[in-house]
């Protein structure tokens, strides 16, 4: 798979992001800046970037925090770029002869099934038994990118996730384990 052509301006504007503070109401900006973290590091890997939800986002109640309207504008300006450089990736790979022109004959996932992996939140917990959410993560973003490509998912009874270090905090373990049964019925649309 070729590397996505991230630009230093893209990279730029989620390290450096220019988003709106309110006194109250708005998204924790420790949450918002752990998802730009992961997608500037997609980034400088030349990685695709999943498309990233605003679901798993805390408000804050009595602190300032990001306006939701200029985090989900950033959020939506990722995936326009992510569009674009896929589009122009594709049209050089067909033109150079290393991919026959696209037909889409691969798996349909339905966009419910999509929205319904993109918009999963777990629990953080630092008591009992819980995944490193990175890894957790990860897994997700691979599962959106096969069903974004027409893919068959990764091999779900394989995935393995390090247990979080206690205190250190994590993903609750049943949770995630329900989640993935229920991923492992899903079926493509074709």
């Amino acid at each position: 798979m070729a590397r996505t052509r991230w630009t230093p301006d893209h990279i730029s504007r989620i390290e450096k992001p220019m988003l709106s503070l309110q006194p109250r109401g708005g998204y924790v900006v420790a949450d918002v800046k752990r998802q730009l973290d992961r997608v500037a590091s997609l980034m400088r890997a030349g990685q695709p970037v999943p498309p990233i939800s605003t679901a798993g986002l805390r408000q804050a109640r009595f602190r300032e925090g990001y306006s939701p309207e200029s985090v989900k504008a950033l959020f939506d300006n990722v995936a326009e770029w992510q569009r674009q450089l896929s589009q122009q990736q594709e049209a050089v790979e067909v033109a150079a002869g290393e991919r026959p022109a696209p037909e889409r004959a691969g798996l349909t996932w339905s966009r419910e099934q999509q929205v319904w992996v993109r918009e999963i939140t777990f629990v953080s917990t630092r008591f009992g038994s819980s995944y490193e959410t990175d890894q957790v993560d990860d897994f997700l973003d691979n599962v959106l990118r096969a069903m974004a490509n027409g893919e068959p998912l990764p091999d779900i009874r394989s995935a393995q996730f390090h247990m979080a270090r206690p205190g250190r905090g994590g993903y609750d373990a049943a949770a995630v384990d329900h989640f993935l049964d229920q991923l492992e019925r899903i079926r493509p649309l074709s």
